[in-house]
């Protein structure tokens, strides 16, 4: 980088480059003296790559309504797939109580989520 730098513009877009490596320097390379954080975020960009891999069907959704709709359920099937839970298990399990969540179940809507749903049902072995 210092061999390089000298050479080029400061509009050349791999300067650019070189001035951002050094200014996040520290950063961009904290995990090799701190193991505990990932090297990349693989995980979410994964998660996400599966959402974009369906954006050519959700044009094809009926409505603006119903696009949101699918991507409302692909949301709460990725919370559900991050914290081990069986997505089918726990949207049976959130329909059930919906309508009557306060009612029959004296549950809050913040107690209908995926994660109070982990802690409600003991998993399957």
């Amino acid at each position: 980088m210092d061999a390089v730098e000298p050479t080029l513009t400061p509009s050349d877009p791999l300067a650019k480059t070189l001035r951002y490596y050094r200014n996040h320097w520290d950063a961009l390379f904290r995990f090799v003296d701190h193991p505990e954080i990932p090297i990349d975020n693989s995980a979410s960009e994964r998660e996400y790559q599966q959402v974009a891999k369906i954006r050519l069907n959700c044009l094809f959704a009926g409505s603006t309504e119903g696009a949101h709709r699918a991507a409302v359920l692909l949301g709460i099937v990725a919370t559900c797939r991050a914290l081990g839970v069986d997505p089918l298990g726990y949207l049976g399990w959130a329909f059930t109580r919906l309508g009557t969540h306060r009612d029959v179940y004296a549950l809050s809507i913040s107690e209908i989520t995926p994660a109070a749903y982990a802690a409600a049902v003991p998993p399957k072995t």
